[in-house]
């Protein structure tokens, strides 16, 4: 009887014991990271031979999850956070790029074509000029406008960059110094183990982490690399950043000689060596240019002013011949006020000293070498080089003007670069997904999934195509042109006389200008020639001269109308795949959540039934109470 009651006393303890973890789980349903308890209740181990046993014992609470799945439902939620992320980023975007009837970009683009035929049609009115001034000013404005929206995009992005590694921090320095109370435990506490896990879950969102907590150890990874191990080794993250300054090369195949070349005067044969009177003129940014002449001791500057050349620096000016005028043609661009601070040109692939100093190559002409000043995209620029020549070209015996342009060498010249990268230990983290992902691909100038940088990209191209067609032209009869600077860089001057405009200059949106005064010297034939833009569908928006047989020819308005359809599709590509990972997601977690997750019908059942249990063993207890009362009342 006194075995009946020891094991009702068990009964109470484990039926108590369970009705105090089924208010638990209720009290803590909407904690964060909670995951529901369950008693775990088994029959007491028996030492003897009796039949009735020894009663129930409940003495853990375990935590209710999937490994498994918790896994899975991480790597979806970095999925997410990324796509979710890069909407808001392309949202903003989008924003500005939108546009009424009357207001955006595209409205004042079509006032100016109507400002350029107002003064066409009365080319003296002092109305119209303005009306043209004002027109132009603000054409330049509003293209500035959508260019500094996406910058300012990512300004915020590199800021809240980091912002959210400082969080990433946090979140490692509290998961270790949980992991350091673990390892004081015999047996690690639920609460602790909670916490973790939900640490996880928010570290997820930022970066794509792998967890191995296999034989009782623990060591957490970001990409493949370690942050988290044991108990408390624990390595920060840091934003880190990296610029490289542009570098331009006029090499040859070999890398080792100027890839420029000249027409023979007397074959007409192609030559490697330039002939007295030949003029090479550098242009930077289609703005400044420098000149030398062979044969001459001076360089012309945009202006044409001229100065002496003295790249041996003994005091004697140097007549350009064609064994050195790589070298002269370096010291005009170092020396010119126009383009020196902005860009530095060396004769061959410079050496650098045991000070760090850039040595440049004496004695004899390697190629032009040009490197930007100012490392990373700030510091972009475009150049090239024009070569002109008098030969006779036609055969009629008289010498004509030829010229023929040159760029940089693709594949030896190096673009600016501006990357942002996350590094454990200095070391760069290949972020697969999640929010640090997405900023740095958007913050990065090199990055392949820079959408940002492909928008600014696209309207540099529009500004550059603008200053390039109306800067000068050549008339060729009544109604034919051949349009911009560069083109007429790589014609003879058989087809025409090259008219100056200049009306805009730049080959960036940032290096973009209006420049007022050409205004007065517009005349009827300028004013038709600037008409005949707003109608061209053949523009050719690349990085060299206007090409007939481009394929991807198009207009200024259909140009810019593209860039919008570019956003939006982005836009609407990112928002569908963020729907389709979201509806993962909820499946996922629905799924984990019903595993995990405090259900009050069933605790409110667990209630009842524990409620129940407790009550039959307290009428266990009394029933045998009143037996033993009965047993010591009787009487011999």
């Amino acid at each position: 009887m006194l075995n009946t009651l020891n094991v009702s006393q068990t009964g109470l303890t484990a039926a108590k014991i369970a009705v105090e973890n089924v208010s638990n789980n209720i009290a803590n349903e909407n904690t964060p990271g909670y995951k529901k308890r369950v008693v775990d209740i088994k029959e007491l181990e028996q030492t003897d031979t009796r039949f009735t046993g020894r009663g129930v014992g409940a003495d853990n609470a375990y935590r209710v999850t999937n490994q498994y799945m918790f896994d899975r439902l991480m790597t979806e939620n970095t999925r997410e956070q990324g796509y979710t992320k890069l909407s808001s980023i392309l949202g903003s975007v989008e924003t500005a790029f939108k546009e009424t009837d009357s207001s955006g970009f595209s409205s004042d683009l079509n006032r100016y074509f109507q400002a350029v035929e107002n003064l066409r049609s009365n080319p003296n009115s002092e109305v119209y000029k303005n009306g043209l001034i004002n027109e132009g000013k603000l054409l330049v404005e509003s293209l500035q406008n959508l260019y500094t929206g996406i910058e300012r995009a990512q300004e915020l992005e590199e800021h809240e960059l980091g912002s959210n590694v400082d969080k990433v921090n946090d979140i490692l320095s509290e998961i270790g110094q949980i992991n350091e109370k673990l390892g004081k435990q015999t047996e690690a506490t639920n609460d602790l183990l909670d916490r973790r896990d939900y640490l996880e879950e928010q570290l997820s969102s930022y970066v794509d982490i792998k967890v191995d907590r296999s034989y009782g150890e623990y060591e957490l990874k970001i990409a493949g690399n370690v942050a988290v191990r044991y108990n408390t080794n624990v390595r920060d993250v840091s934003v880190q950043e990296e610029h490289k300054a542009q570098i331009d090369r006029f090499a040859d195949d070999a890398g080792t000689g100027s890839s420029l070349t000249f027409i023979d005067n007397t074959t007409g044969a192609v030559s490697n060596t330039p002939e007295t009177g030949d003029k090479i003129t550098y242009k930077l940014n289609n703005d400044q240019e420098v000149t030398i002449t062979v044969g001459s001791s001076q360089y012309t500057d945009k202006d044409g002013n001229t100065v002496d050349i003295d790249f041996d620096e003994d005091g004697t000016p140097d007549v350009v011949d064609a064994n050195n005028y790589v070298r002269a043609l370096a010291y005009a661009i170092n020396d010119n006020p126009s383009t020196k601070g902005l860009i530095t040109a060396y004769n061959g692939n410079y050496r650098i000293d045991e000070h760090g100093d850039k040595i440049d190559i004496d004695g004899e002409d390697k190629f032009l070498l040009i490197e930007s000043d100012s490392p990373g995209v700030n510091g972009k620029f475009e150049g090239r080089i024009t070569i002109t020549e008098s030969n006779d070209v036609d055969g009629d015996g008289n010498l004509d003007e030829v010229r023929n342009s040159f760029y940089k060498d693709e594949l030896q010249s190096h673009d600016a670069v501006s990357r942002t990268y996350v590094a454990i230990y200095d070391k760069e983290v290949d972020l697969k997904s999640g929010v640090l992902k997405i900023q740095t691909d958007n913050i990065s100038s090199d990055s392949p999934n820079n959408k940002l940088e492909t928008y600014k990209d696209k309207l540099d191209k529009f500004a550059k195509v603008l200053a390039d067609v109306t800067d000068k032209y050549i008339r060729i009869g009544i109604d034919e042109y051949k349009f911009g600077e560069k083109a007429i860089d790589e014609l003879d001057s058989t087809v025409g006389d090259t008219v100056k405009l200049g009306l805009f200059s730049g080959t960036s949106v940032g290096t973009l200008k209006f420049n007022e005064t050409a205004i007065n010297d517009l005349d009827q034939k300028d004013l038709d020639y600037l008409a005949e833009l707003q109608w061209k569908k053949d523009l050719s928006f690349n990085d060299g001269a206007q090409d007939p047989t481009d394929n991807d020819r198009t207009s200024f308005s259909e140009f810019f109308q593209e860039i919008r359809a570019i956003v939006s599709e982005d836009k609407e590509s990112t928002d569908f795949v963020l729907d389709t990972q979201k509806d993962i997601k909820a499946a996922l977690t629905s799924s984990y959540n019903e595993h995990v997750k405090v259900d009050k019908d069933e605790e409110m059942v667990n209630l009842i039934k524990f409620q129940s249990a407790y009550t039959a063993n307290a009428k266990i207890v009394t029933v045998i109470d009143e037996m033993l009362q009965t047993l010591l009342g009787l009487k011999r």
